[in-house]
């Protein structure tokens, strides 16, 4: 009988904080977040300037695309991952300028990378429009921009790579 008991205890505890996992979620998602655009365009957004690549080197069994998707795709995963550890599962909370405006100007060269060798127009915008975040979060100390930067390279690295990751897409990126 006091096994049932417990067995009823804990399962009835599960479902509780399960509950309150949905809560917190529908209640961050149901604060009207802004647009990308109409976050960027609050004040003007950083223009990105990049610097045309030149081909040249060893042939490889890689057409050009799979070359440049293989690497932005990397890229993209990297940054992602990144970004997870700096602002996702709710560490945006407490995010801590001091310490991770290294991590996040290192973000931005790994985009700034990344435009080098993109040739898709699309994951090209999708990488600007990180930059602009990022740099506008920097500018502002606003950590929601390293959020929306997240949500952009989420959403990228499951179109480029394939990664489900949490099940969740934003639906923000122009590349899909």
């Amino acid at each position: 009988m006091k096994s049932k008991k417990v067995a009823f205890i804990l399962v009835y505890s599960l479902i509780a904080m399960f509950g309150v996992v949905i809560a917190v979620n529908w209640y961050s998602v149901s604060q009207g977040e802004e647009t990308i655009e109409e976050y960027l365009e609050q004040e003007e957004a950083v223009e990105v300037i990049t610097v045309s690549h030149e081909e040249g080197g060893e042939e490889s069994d890689l057409s050009n695309d799979e070359e440049t998707e293989s690497g932005s795709g990397e890229i993209i995963a990297a940054v992602h991952q990144e970004l997870n550890q700096l602002v996702g599962w709710n560490r945006y909370r407490g995010f801590s300028w001091g310490r991770n405006e290294p991590r996040l100007e290192g973000i931005v060269e790994d985009l700034e990378t990344m435009l080098e060798i993109e040739t898709n127009d699309d994951r090209r915008k999708d990488a600007k429009r990180t930059i602009q975040a990022i740099q506008k979060a920097l500018d502002g100390s606003d950590v929601e921009g390293v959020r929306l930067a997240h949500k952009i390279m989420h959403d990228l690295d499951f179109y480029v790579n394939g990664n489900v990751g949490d099940g969740k897409r934003y639906g923000i990126t122009e590349y899909q």
